[in-house]
C-alpha cells in the first residue's frame, strides 16, 4: 500500500512518468527531484539563520530564563544538524525512501518553525518587560 501512495504520489508530483508504447516504462524526473531538494536547502538555510539571529538575542536575559533559552537555542541547532543529515541522504534515497524522507523533512521543518516562532516571541516579550 505504501508503495502505491508513493508512486500516486510521485506521479501526482511530477516525478515519474509511464510511458506506453507496448512495454511499461517508468521514468523519474530527476530535474524535480533536484528542485524539491533546493526548497529543503533554502528553507533549511532560513532555518539557520533564524537561530543564529534568536542567539544574538539573548543578551539581555539572566538566570534561569536565559538557561532555558539556550537550552532550547541548543535543541533547535540540533534539529538543524538533523535536517542537514536527512538533505544530504536525498541524493543517494531511492524514489521509495525519498518520498518517505521528504515527507519526514517537512514535518521536522514546520516543527522547528513552530519552536522558533514561539522562541521569538518568548524573547520579544521578554525585551518589552
Amino acid at each position: 500500500m505504501l508503495v502505491v501512495a508513493v508512486g500516486a504520489l510521485g506521479y501526482w508530483r511530477g516525478w515519474f512518468s509511464f510511458n506506453k508504447d507496448g512495454k511499461e516504462n517508468v521514468q523519474v524526473d530527476k530535474a524535480k527531484l533536484k528542485q524539491d531538494k533546493e526548497d529543503f536547502i533554502k528553507k533549511e538555510r532560513a532555518m539557520k539563520d533564524k537561530v543564529a539571529n534568536l542567539g544574538n538575542n539573548t543578551e539581555g536575559l539572566t538566570g534561569t530564563e536565559k538557561a532555558q533559552t539556550q537550552e532550547q537555542l541548543d535543541d533547535l541547532k540540533k534539529q538543524h544538524d538533523r535536517l542537514e543529515k536527512q538533505i544530504g541522504e536525498l541524493d543517494d534515497a531511492d524514489p521509495d525512501k525519498y518520498e518517505s524522507i521528504k515527507q519526514d523533512l517537512e514535518k521536522n521543518l514546520k516543527e522547528a518553525d513552530k519552536k522558533i516562532d514561539d522562541l521569538t516571541k518568548k524573547l520579544e516579550k521578554g525585551k518589552d518587560t
